[in-house]
């Protein structure tokens, strides 16, 4: 196979509803690695110490409280999305997902594999349930959430997204926030899988070459 993509699990069913029948291996790994960004960058790491035979190797991932850096691929180039989380990926463009911060700021955002997550809102609030009591628990994601003003719920296409929508709602009810949806576009995601990889939108390093943070910096000469 010419092709390796690495990516969380909440956008696995994103990334193989696209796939074309393209010969690409996936491999996914825990969004909970996410909390802990050390941990994290070993596991890709070794994930990428143990892809050999690629041409390329893409990461779909943003910078992950930098848990990118100074990762590299030994044999292959490694393509990352040029974006600091995986939401514009989901969006469709980071061009769209700036408007949409600059003119909604407080959204907190949502898919349908985040709902599903281990690691989703509602799986983490009944564990804080479980552990405080009812009362402290919304305390508590009362004093986390209080600078947000809604959820906003992107949708992808995803089998049985309905009830992830659902579970969205829900979850806005929980925070005490707004709820709304957005259509999200399959641009960013179909060029993360078949191309191409233009400087504007993705970081290409050659075999050997780490992650440099820097090389995130959007500078208009990249959008050109």
């Amino acid at each position: 196979m010419a092709t390796k993509i690495i990516a969380c699990e909440v956008m696995k069913e994103e990334l193989l509803s696209n796939q074309g029948g393209q010969d690409i291996n996936f491999h996914f790994v825990e969004m909970a690695l996410h909390e802990h960004p050390e941990k994290l960058h070993a596991e890709l790491q070794d994930v990428i110490g143990q892809s050999s035979g690629y041409e390329r190797i893409i990461l779909a991932f943003g910078l992950c409280g930098g848990a990118l850096k100074n990762l590299r691929a030994p044999e292959s180039m490694l393509t990352i999305p040029r974006v600091h989380d995986c939401i514009p990926i989901f969006i469709g463009s980071r061009a769209l997902y700036d408007t949409l911060q600059k003119n909604n700021k407080g959204t907190f955002y949502l898919t349908g594999g985040m709902v599903n997550s281990q690691k989703s809102m509602m799986a983490e609030y009944e564990r804080v349930c479980t552990k405080y009591g009812e009362v402290k628990a919304r305390r508590i994601f009362a004093t986390m959430f209080g600078n947000y003003q809604r959820v906003l719920f992107i949708r992808t296409g995803a089998p049985d997204e309905e009830n992830d929508l659902r579970k969205s709602v829900k979850t806005a009810a929980l925070l005490n926030l707004q709820h709304q949806t957005w259509q999200g576009r399959k641009d960013y995601i179909q060029k993360l899988i078949h191309g191409p990889w233009d400087r504007g939108d993705f970081v290409n390093l050659p075999p050997g070459e780490a992650v440099n943070e820097e090389v995130f910096i959007f500078q208009p000469a990249q959008m050109e």
